[in-house]
Formats: structure tokens, C-alpha cells, sequence
């Protein structure tokens, strides 16, 4: 076949495609239009199976990996012109009066993963990265409006569909922990159920396996999902979505709070798994983890895909497209760091950084210290996490914390911010215990922005807590108008935790102990965030205290790093 012939075959085949794929309708149908489906669902099934290529050549809008695989002619998952509205009452209307309104998230969005590879999703913060997962797998809120069409190996699925798949050819690693039963031990939720006194054994054994590999003890089986470190609750989900034998996962945010020997341990898990024959999605802030696993890297903003590239070249950022893509580049620590088009940042009235007035008693207490005094702390008595274990930050220090994952920094930012009290040993502020009424001068900003807000108010009653919320420092977080009438399941993780520092700064604290509260965030906004939080920490003498598995970014902000691991007790 000469080139002219064959490009014209693939036109007509392109227009015979595009008449069987011409009705649009949502994802939950009903009888008739599942009907009217059926024959559709056959000829666009037939075009998948029809259309073989070689792996230069272009299908579907996109490129191939190398050794990338077209099992029976079609992908292992395509999604075309995907779009996610969802139905809302007017937030700004009476009660009474409200009407619907329809609020597009996703739009016309198309992307698939082949047998064999790994297909990275990156992008901006609430961008929809979540949907499309939530999409894939036919979970949909119920005023969400589904248009689009998903088929699975080659076969179209409607909601129903794509609902019998999970678990049976489709395993979902979520974004957050709290889709853990917290009623049932980890190790059960690990195994999941047997049907037979040998399966039950196999599936013990592989589950002390895989808890093996990512460094669980033997004895994290019989814990409840509460008694959990973050990066530990990231790993038994990681567990759970690896136990069976899936064809797709679809991995949401897997490496969060995780250490970075574990999180190449998990993306190297999923690269072996594709190379198996398997085939991941893989939606991440994680740039570079993503670059050295995936096979191609599609970037989101506002709702669809605005360039899909290979990894190849985020080598050069001349090499990339669109400006958006280009931007993400500048922003990771490892390159510039740029924030982009930052925000006017916002400075709260807090203590002014550098006065020592003898002559005023609130200058002079900025001068003084966060210290941990000889704490020694644990769940119980024979399991100490910390034992005389002391620190000390000055006003305006970047301490960053730095242990494995599981070792107990989330446990220590609770302990300086009093929301747990140790054994013995203290933690003061000025020389003086934490408060235990009124605004603590120590605020904490969790890893886990959903468990830290009430589900059932607004997002405006969230700020409200910490009192008046300076427009200015909204604006300098990126949080916008429309956001303070929804509610937290309405936002991203993203979005969520942009409130979350917003209500903690608005308390005008003299310390801040943010504990991973970037990993939810594309890196332009990371690198605002940062950018942002070290000025304020530099300009009102705000001490500050983080933990992060981004060596790069530790090097960028951090003015001291206390190894934990080395100073605390071996646990």
C-alpha cells in the first residue's frame, strides 16, 4: 500500500468511526438508549479491533511507547470525549429561590492506556484528575452528568459496566486513606475474601508478601487504619490494589507521605506490572517520579488534556508545547522553581520579624523559641516512638523533618502543634506551655485536608474558624470566590488544602507545622505555595516547620534539616 492509499484508508476509516461514535449520551442510560447503544457499542467495537498499527504511527490522537501492545487490535482503555457536569443549586440565591445550575468540570477529554505501558496524568490542582479516576472506575456522584465513552479491552461499557470491572480486571489505588474500613484491621482489608481454606492461605501469604516489600512489620496486619502513619495507610492501599490480578490500575495520588525509597519501590511495582503486560494510570503531582516510569505524560488543566508528549522530552522545555506544560517544568525544584504568574502575597499582621525592643513585651516574645523538651512519647509503653527527644526552632527558621516513612513525623507535628501530649518532657512556646484555651500561637496543617474539615458547612464557615480571612492572603492561595459556598466533597484534595493553610495563617501564628501539605498540588502551585509560605516565614519572623520527601524541595527551603530518625529512639 503506497502512503496516498493508505492515508486515505485511514480517513475513511476515521469518518466511518466517527458516524458510529456520533451520539453522545451519559454514561447511566436508560433502557431505550442502552438499546439503541448495543448496536453502536458493536460497530465501534469493530473500528477498536480494525485499526492495528506500528508503534510510530499515530491512533487515537497520540503517540506510542516502543513496546507498547495492541492485544486483539484494540487499547486496554479508551476513554473519548469524556465530560463530568455537575447539577448545583445557585449558591448565592435564598434558600427558596435557588435554581439549578450545571457546573462543567470535565470537557471533551480523551486519553488511553495501552497494554504494556504506563500513562502518566499530570497538571494543575482541580484540574479533574480525580474524575477521570472516579470516571474509569463508574464511580459518579449522584448530581453528576456523565457524557463520553469509555470502552475496557475493547469492549464499550456503560456505569454498569465499568461498576462490575472493579476489583475484577480494574484496581483503584485512591487518592485518600479514608477509603480504608477504619472498623476493620488492615491486614483483613488487605486479604479481602476467600472462598476457600486454600485460597485463604494463598492470599495471606501473598499479602505478608507484599507487606514485606514495602517495609510493613509483620505485626501492621492487625492494626486499625487510626493507628496508621500516612505514608504506612498509602502503602497498605498500594497492598490492596497489587493483591489481585487486575489488567488496569488506575493509581490516584499512590506515593504521598511516602519516603522516596518507597516511592520508586511502588512506581518500579507498577512499571514491572506493565511490563507484565499490564497497563496503569497514573495520576500524580510528582513530575519527576512520573517521568521515570511512565511511557507518556498527558497534562490537565481545566479540564481536559492540553498537550500529551513522551517523556523524552521534558528534557528540554523547548521541547514541549503548551505554555501551561512549559510552566510545570520551571516550577519543579529541581529546574527554577518558578511560581509562574504568583499571586500578590498576602501578609497578615503577625509579630514583625527582627525587633527586640526592650520596651515591648510582644517584640520580645518573638525573639523566643518552639522547644521540645526531653518528650518521650508512644501509643503504649512498650512501643516509644520518641524517648528525650529535644528540639528547638528559632523565629523565622525552615526546619525541615526528615525520617523514613512510618517513623513518626506526623506523630511529632502533632506533639509541637499539642494535639497530642507526650508521656513526659514538655513543649513550650516563650518559655510557656501550649494553651489549652483560645487561639494556639502553634498552628498545624495536616497531610489530610479532608479529615481536618467539617463535611456537612461551607468552605466559608472553615475559614470563619480562624476569624476575619484577609481577602489578600485568599488571593495569594489561589482560593477563589465561587469555592467559599461549596462544600469540602465539592473541592479537590488540591483545593481543600489551600483552605486548610489559609484558616492556619489566618490565626496570625508564630509557628506553622505543615506536614506534606504540598503533595495534592501541581508544581506551578507548589512552588507559589512555597514561595509564599518562605517570605512570610522571612518577613514576619513566622517559624516554620515541615516535613517532605522532596529532597529537592528541602534543599530549596529548608535553612536546617533534623534527621529524626537519628535523634529520636529506634522503634
Amino acid at each position: 500500500m503506497t502512503r496516498d492509499s493508505r492515508e486515505e484508508a485511514m480517513r475513511e476509516a476515521g469518518v466511518a468511526e466517527k458516524d458510529a461514535c456520533a451520539t453522545k449520551r451519559e454514561l447511566e442510560t436508560g433502557d431505550t438508549v442502552v438499546e439503541q447503544g448495543a448496536t453502536l457499542t458493536e460497530r465501534a467495537q469493530g473500528m477498536h479491533e480494525s485499526r492495528c498499527h506500528a508503534a510510530t504511527e499515530r491512533h487515537h490522537h497520540h503517540s506510542h511507547a516502543n513496546d507498547s501492545r495492541h492485544e486483539g487490535g484494540h487499547h486496554l482503555l479508551q476513554v473519548e470525549d469524556l465530560s463530568v457536569s455537575f447539577e448545583m443549586y445557585e449558591t448565592d440565591a435564598p434558600f427558596f429561590r435557588a435554581k439549578k445550575q450545571t457546573v462543567r468540570t470535565i470537557e471533551n477529554l480523551s486519553v488511553s492506556v495501552h497494554y504494556g505501558e504506563i500513562v502518566a496524568i499530570v497538571g494543575a490542582s482541580g484540574s479533574g484528575k480525580t474524575l477521570l479516576a472516579d470516571a474509569v472506575m463508574g464511580m459518579f456522584e449522584p448530581n453528576a452528568l456523565v457524557e463520553g465513552r469509555i470502552w475496557f479491552d475493547g469492549v464499550r461499557q456503560d456505569a454498569a459496566g465499568l461498576a462490575r470491572l472493579r476489583g475484577r480486571g480494574v484496581s483503584l489505588v485512591p487518592l485518600s486513606t479514608a477509603h480504608l474500613d477504619p472498623l476493620m484491621k488492615v491486614g483483613r482489608q488487605v486479604r479481602g475474601v476467600a472462598r476457600t481454606r486454600e485460597e485463604r492461605f494463598l492470599r495471606a501469604e501473598k499479602q505478608a508478601q507484599l507487606f514485606a516489600r514495602y517495609g510493613l512489620a509483620s505485626e501492621v496486619a492487625d492494626l486499625y487504619p487510626h493507628e496508621l502513619s500516612g505514608g504506612m495507610a498509602r502503602r497498605v492501599l498500594l497492598c490492596c490494589a497489587l493483591m489481585d490480578n487486575p489488567k488496569l490500575i488506575v493509581a490516584d495520588e499512590p506515593t504521598p507521605g511516602l519516603d522516596l525509597d518507597l516511592a520508586v519501590r511502588a512506581l518500579d511495582d507498577f512499571r514491572t506490572f506493565a511490563n507484565e503486560g499490564g497497563g496503569v494510570l497514573l495520576i500524580t503531582h510528582d513530575i519527576e517520579l512520573a517521568l521515570r516510569v511512565a511511557d507518556r505524560i498527558a497534562v490537565f488543566k481545566e479540564g481536559t488534556v492540553v498537550e500529551e508528549t513522551a517523556v523524552a522530552n521534558f528534557a528540554d522545555p523547548h521541547l514541549l508545547q503548551h505554555p501551561f506544560t512549559r510552566a510545570l517544568w520551571h516550577a519543579l525544584p529541581e529546574h527554577e522553581f518558578a511560581p509562574g504568574d504568583a499571586h500578590d502575597e498576602a501578609r497578615p499582621p503577625a509579630c514583625p520579624a527582627n525587633v527586640a525592643s526592650e520596651d515591648d513585651g510582644a517584640s520580645r516574645s518573638c525573639q523566643r523559641a518552639l522547644e521540645a523538651r526531653s518528650i518521650t512519647f508512644g501509643h503504649n509503653p512498650s512501643h516509644l516512638i520518641y524517648q528525650d527527644f529535644s528540639l528547638t526552632v528559632e523565629p523565622g527558621e525552615r526546619v525541615a523533618l526528615a525520617a523514613p516513612s512510618g517513623f513518626g513525623k506526623t506523630t511529632l507535628c502533632r506533639l509541637l502543634a499539642g494535639y497530642e501530649v507526650p508521656q513526659q518532657g514538655s513543649v513550650l512556646v516563650d518559655g510557656e506551655p501550649l494553651p489549652r484555651t483560645g487561639t494556639c500561637p502553634v498552628q498545624l496543617i495536616g497531610q489530610r485536608p479532608e479529615e481536618t474539615i467539617d463535611p456537612l458547612a461551607r468552605m466559608e464557615a472553615a475559614l470563619e474558624e480562624a476569624g476575619e480571612v484577609d481577602a489578600r492572603l485568599r488571593e495569594a492561595l489561589g482560593i477563589k470566590t465561587a469555592w467559599l459556598r461549596r462544600y469540602p466533597h465539592e473541592l479537590s484534595g488540591g483545593e481543600l488544602q489551600r483552605f486548610c493553610i489559609a484558616r492556619a495563617l489566618a490565626a496570625n501564628p508564630r509557628y506553622l507545622i505543615a506536614d506534606e501539605i504540598s503533595t495534592m498540588l501541581d508544581a506551578v502551585t507548589q512552588a507559589q505555595l512555597w514561595e509564599f509560605l518562605r517570605s512570610e516565614a522571612e518577613t514576619r519572623g513566622l517559624g516554620l516547620v515541615f516535613v517532605s520527601h522532596n529532597p529537592a524541595l528541602v534543599e530549596r527551603i529548608a535553612t536546617r534539616v533534623v534527621n529524626v530518625e537519628k535523634e529520636a529512639c529506634a522503634r
